[in-house]
């Protein structure tokens, strides 16, 4: 009804237009001078209007918050964002403190005695590096994972949408613009699903 009301709106506006400009040459062939009726008459005759086509929205300014938390939201309800950061945290911990054990324990010069044998140096330093590694691959592996699941629903939630929605949105909104979007969350997915095999 939207669609046909539009149409309507649209002929009716162009239709108007068409017959006040024809009256309005056919006055000014027969009277050589225009007085200032006309001419308000000429700025007063209706426009073409009732477009289809809606323009974009664009906002500007800063993403608030909330988009971010939506977005987070999408993959497990937001469970492993926590996980991640415990993660990251701990990878930076164990980096700091893997310098600062090389640091403390390296004796300064051969007249000074060191801490702790040798074997136990590179056992701790073996040990921290192995963690924080570790805590890298739970980190990438985990980003990948939450990745994938976003952008798998984004795609998912998108398609439903598209093939739900009514005629009067796909009237009213340009073919590029859709696939625009589609091909934008598809390639995100493309490039998470690569990461995440390699």
């Amino acid at each position: 009804m939207e669609l046909v009301g539009a149409h309507t709106d649209a002929l009716a506006a162009v239709d108007s237009y068409e017959k006040g400009s024809a009256s309005a040459q056919s006055t000014t062939s027969k009277e050589s001078k225009v007085s200032n009726d006309e001419e308000k008459q000429e700025e007063d005759l209706p426009s073409p209007k009732g477009q289809l086509v809606q323009e974009e929205e664009r906002e500007k300014g800063k993403v608030g918050f909330t988009v971010y938390q939506k977005y987070m939201k999408l993959a497990y309800g937001g469970a492993l964002v926590p996980i991640i950061l415990v993660v990251q945290i701990l990878f930076q911990v164990l980096n700091i403190g893997s310098n600062y054990w090389m640091a403390w324990v390296t004796p300064v010069s051969k007249d000074v005695k060191p801490l702790v044998s040798g074997s136990t140096l590179i056992l701790v330093y073996v040990f921290l590096a192995t963690a924080s590694s570790f805590c890298i691959l739970v980190r990438a592996m985990l980003s990948a994972m939450t990745g994938f699941k976003i952008a798998t629903e984004l795609f998912n939630q998108m398609h439903f949408r598209i093939f739900r929605a009514s005629m009067s949105f796909f009237d009213a909104t340009p073919i590029g613009r859709i696939l625009n979007r589609v091909r934008t969350i598809y390639l995100y997915l493309l490039d998470l699903y690569w990461q995440f095999q390699n």
